[in-house]
């Protein structure tokens, strides 16, 4: 028997880097609004060991799917061996953590109802955003390292994502950011709290809250000048809010209404657009 099971993305309306961790790591404060299943597992068993593989488009590296099988075993639980294939949809490399959505649909599938502290740490040590997607939440505010989800009531939006020609990795982003303030980030985790639930205040009161805030996105802009054109775009077009999404390379719209895509005139620079209605 073959099991299909959706995996989820998310986007960042805020994302702050607060601190610098002393065994390497980030501490972040951000709020993780979950987009509709985007991409797809096939699931099915398989005799004498995994096979994990992708369709649709490559991508570099480890699979995290394969990552969160080894943890799952690692942490005790007895999971059999599996065929996996992956339908991805989305590129690699534009932060909207579609590939730990698949972790995430993975260990779901595998934990059933039960999302107690030992499935919970089995995602925590999948990845960063594997936490999040797993527990199902619409909007969190999300701290530590990716581990700390305060759960907030949903917030509804037609959500627009543009993929540009380019790529971002999370670790290059990381290093960048830490040549870039020296290990003194622009907000400390109390300023980014305070900053995020404004934010969450003004788009619930239906306000155009402009360019998102996220640490990345000044040497994004710095890198890629074309981003300028594209958020230019998306308020000509009536969004309520915009930004960058993770650590790049996606950009993202919010709007009330179902933008009407068709009268878009894209930048060349754009490969792919995702239409959501989050509601």
């Amino acid at each position: 028997m073959r099991f299909v099971q959706p995996g989820a993305a998310k986007i960042n309306l805020s994302l702050r880097v607060t601190s610098l961790r002393s065994d390497g790591y980030h501490n972040i404060l951000s709020l993780f609004l979950r987009l509709p299943p985007v991409e797809t597992l096939l699931i099915s068993g398989a005799e004498c060991a995994d096979d994990v593989r992708v369709r649709g488009m490559e991508i570099e590296g480890g699979n995290i799917v394969t990552r969160a099988l080894r943890c799952a075993r690692s942490a005790g639980f007895d999971v059999p061996f599996l065929d996996v294939e992956i339908h991805k949809t989305l590129p690699p490399g534009s932060g909207l953590g579609a590939g730990s959505g698949n972790g995430a649909a993975l260990l779901r599938w595998l934990a059933g109802n039960d999302d107690g502290p030992a499935w919970r740490d089995v995602a925590l040590r999948t990845g960063a955003d594997v936490p999040f997607l797993f527990s199902g939440l619409s909007l969190a505010r999300v701290s530590g390292v990716g581990e700390k989800l305060e759960p907030l009531e949903p917030l509804a939006f037609y959500v627009l994502v543009a993929f540009p020609a380019w790529s971002a990795g999370t670790e290059n982003a990381y290093g960048r950011l830490d040549l870039r303030y020296g290990g003194r980030y622009p907000l400390n985790e109390a300023a980014a709290r305070e900053e995020a639930d404004l934010l969450c205040r003004r788009l619930r009161d239906g306000e155009c809250v402009g360019l998102l805030p996220n640490d990345f996105s000044a040497d994004l802009m710095e890198r890629f000048p074309d981003y300028g054109e594209l958020f230019k775009l998306f308020t000509d077009a009536g969004s309520r809010g915009w930004g960058i999404t993770g650590s790049g390379a996606a950009v993202f719209a919010l709007f009330h209404e179902t933008p009407r895509l068709r009268s878009f005139t894209w930048p060349r620079c754009v490969r792919q657009v995702l239409s959501v209605d989050v509601r």
